[in-house]
């Protein structure tokens, strides 16, 4: 990916090109005269002046003296002795001396440059130090700050180092980061600039006997991302408490939120961290509180090369944006061709349902379009109304219940399996024309444990699958009004065949292009990885959970860190939903409350249908109160501008506009654009919480609108302690300009 190739050096050996002009840097501790620190070269077509320095060394005039005054301990014995000797001797004797003064000098001098020569690159335009003894790489990003630390390949790569021998395979001869091992493994280091950020590279190649193990300090700053996919809603704003042991993460069908992949970090010092190519990696976080963050490729077999980035802006705000232009972390051109319409209104869920309760759906999407002025919009067909994993049909005693919602006026969404179980009819046929996916290393149909039912992958690289999908689902739409999909994970294919490290994302991708033939974008992915290219919607799920202080009392998970992480991520377009199976279906009407208030700024809200049915009197609110309002903002925001090559989120943190100690911590409060400002409540019976108002960048209030109909305006900078919130209130406040009274003259 990267222009220069890696080669062979060894630790402590410098090659110098003719036309090489980088020194070494200089130092004068003789404690550091053990180690070779290198400075890198300038960024690609930077005309950077080099400082240049005069070593001096400390003591040197001392030792001379002191070499003086032995000598003439011994003067009496040395002028005796010249008597006796020839002239022609003496010559000889002062020439052999003075040459080996010379030869000793420039010695001396060589070595001396090689330890501590002089000559820097101008700080402003980035500088990384590589101390080769260690195999750690410093980068210098602030001359008031300490160094970030990264230790590169672990304790075995040190060893294997030393084995190696110097030769010529660097393509790019004048590149000093550059080493190959007898075995192949390739180490290549080079720094860019570009958006504004400093970026420094890390590449290994062809690794084979060992895999390389890369740990950064997290001593600098607050860090924000995703670490944690075995269990999403413990994910941290920021992310700094956890500990988490070394595990994989890999693109797989566990549901939740923390299948929604990109191997992007970000600190609040100005520094991001991106994995550039599409590799599963092993992730340790802060492990028995070691402070390091450190990642590895999963197997020699699934991942040859790891290839990242550490990159440095001006500021928090401008190293995210630079990073995103970057390395393509926000959504493409062709939202542009996008239908919206449908977020104005609710998508109802009807997974909670059970087949039983077809005629509750029928009755309820009757009374909340006739008596609650509900639209019946889009309504997502139950898992369990499909027969089986890739049967595309639906059974035949529900598909009388679905064309009477079809005569409402109701459009589906449907669920599509990226795969087929072994009960499904286009099983067997699918084996004999081989359209699913094959192991390479056995030739034989891959099969995998997909939500407790053995299932093969449909191979959407195979042209013939393509043309089979296609033929099935449109059959499908015409026959039930459908009008989005809804994409559920992808299996992870990584590990099925060598040097393929990106087929999970490509599969997603074929996927997704595969829907957007037949429907108008965006559709709907339940998990994703790496596809802010293709619009698409994307979950964002709350769950009904007990409180962590009290057991008897209800709460709804907080789930603001994984929706400012996606938005960050570059995936505007998001949708909340209720996850009832955790409270065995049943919902406590006032988390439904605060649910539904919260995703109230969220772009698209699916409340599940069974809430309702179950709190048929909270309906009134929904549709006047909730509806009413994510429909005004949504109409006021330009939506269409964070739509499209966006470098802004929409969904923001506090530290967006407020970059101090006081938001970095901030994980229950987020910003809608830099105007709109939510503080929502999540526990059942909770009537108090303390808000931050962050300061703005032009003189302003923050403004609140109760429900009794009374404005007031609160200032900006500054938290509101104990701000009581009633369960019909809404938390949320608006930015307003002050603007000067005018005098009776103007």
């Amino acid at each position: 990916m990267f222009a220069e190739e890696t080669g062979i050096t060894k630790v402590k050996t410098v090659r110098f090109s003719e036309h090489e002009n980088d020194k070494l840097l200089a130092s004068g501790n003789d404690d550091n005269l053990n180690k070779t620190k290198y400075v890198s070269t300038p960024v690609e077509g930077a005309q950077l002046p080099l400082k240049t320095t005069s070593p001096s060394v400390e003591g040197r005039s001392n030792t001379l003296s002191s070499h003086s005054r032995s000598s003439k301990s011994t003067d009496a014995k040395t002028e005796d002795h010249n008597m006796k000797i020839p002239n022609w001797r003496k010559k000889i004797l002062k020439f052999s001396v003075t040459l080996m003064f010379f030869v000793m000098a420039i010695g001396v001098i060589v070595i001396w440059t090689l330890h501590e020569g002089g000559g820097e690159i101008m700080k402003e335009d980035g500088l990384f130090t590589f101390d080769t003894d260690e195999l750690e790489l410093f980068l210098n990003l602030r001359e008031e700050e300490n160094a970030i630390k990264l230790n590169l390949g672990g304790v075995e790569l040190k060893t294997l180092v030393k084995d190696t021998s110097v030769n010529d395979k660097c393509e790019n001869p004048s590149n000093k980061y550059c080493y190959v091992l007898a075995d192949g493994t390739a180490l290549n280091l080079r720094s860019s600039q570009m958006y504004g950020v400093q970026c420094y590279h890390v590449s290994w190649k062809n690794l084979t006997s060992f895999l390389p193990e890369d740990c950064l300090e997290l001593n600098h700053g607050f860090w924000y991302g995703f670490v944690n996919n075995k269990n999403p809603s413990r994910n941290t704003w920021p992310i700094q408490n956890m500990q988490i042991s070394k595990r994989a993460i890999l693109t797989g069908h566990n549901k939740g939120i923390g299948d929604i992949y990109d191997y992007y970090w970000l600190s609040s010092t100005g520094t991001t961290f991106y994995i550039i190519n599409d590799v599963s990696v092993q992730v340790s976080f802060n492990h028995s509180n070691n402070n390091l963050f450190c990642l590895s490729p999963v197997s020699k077999e699934t991942s040859s090369s790891l290839e990242y980035a550490l990159c440095q802006g001006s500021s928090m705000k401008e190293a995210h944006i630079g990073t995103s232009k970057k390395f393509g972390l926000q959504p493409a051109v062709s939202f542009n061709n996008t239908d919206l319409e449908w977020i104005m209104d609710f998508i109802w869920d009807t997974q909670s349902l059970v087949i039983e309760d077809t005629k509750e759906l029928i009755d309820f999407i009757v009374n909340a379009t006739t008596s609650y002025n509900l639209s019946c919009s889009l309504i997502e067909i139950p898992l369990k109304f499909v027969s089986h994993f890739g049967d595309f049909k639906i059974s035949s005693d529900i598909a009388k219940s679905l064309e009477e919602l079809k005569n409402l006026k109701c459009s589906m969404l449907f669920n599509v399996f990226p795969v087929s179980s072994f009960e499904s009819l286009n099983f067997v046929p699918g084996i004999r024309s081989k359209m699913f996916i094959e192991n390479s290393f056995s030739d034989a149909t891959y099969l995998q444990n997909y939500r407790d039912t053995q299932c093969a992958i449909w191979d959407l690289w195979n042209r013939n699958v393509q043309r089979f999908l296609l033929k099935e689902l449109s059959k499908l739409m015409v026959s039930f009004s459908i009008q989005k999909f809804n994409l559920l994970t992808v299996p992870s294919v990584d590990r099925l065949e060598n040097n393929r490290p990106s087929r999970t994302k490509e599969l997603y991708t074929h996927w997704l292009n595969l829907l957007g033939n037949l429907t108008a974008w965006p559709n709907f992915q339940e998990a994703t990885y790496r596809t802010q290219n293709i619009p698409s919607v994307i979950e964002i799920s709350f769950k009904e959970v007990p409180s962590e202080k009290n057991a008897s009392q209800i709460c709804l998970s907080n789930s603001i860190p994984n929706l400012l992480t996606v938005s960050l991520y570059g995936y505007p377009l998001l949708v909340s939903t209720l996850d009832l199976s955790t409270m065995n279906d049943n919902v406590d009407p006032e988390i439904l409350l605060r649910w539904l208030q919260v995703s109230t700024f969220i772009p698209a809200m699916k409340p599940p249908v069974a809430a309702f049915i179950q709190n048929k009197n909270i309906l009134s609110y929904a549709s006047n109160e909730i509806l009413g309002l994510h429909k005004s903002i949504y109409r006021e925001i330009d939506l269409q501008k964070y739509l499209v090559n966006s470098d802004q989120p929409l969904i923001r943190p506090i530290w967006w506009i407020t970059p101090d100690p006081k938001t970095f911590t901030i994980a229950d409060q987020f910003l809608v654009g830099d105007d709109i400002l939510v503080a929502p409540v999540f526990c059942s019976g909770q009537r108090f919480r303390d808000i931050y108002l962050p300061e703005t960048a032009v003189k302003s209030v923050w403004q609140h609108h109760f429900r009794n109909g009374t404005i007031r305006n609160f200032a900006a900078g500054g938290w509101l302690r104990k701000f009581h919130v009633a369960a019909f209130e809404i938390p949320y406040f608006l930015r307003k300009d002050v603007h000067p009274i005018a005098s009776s003259d103007d």
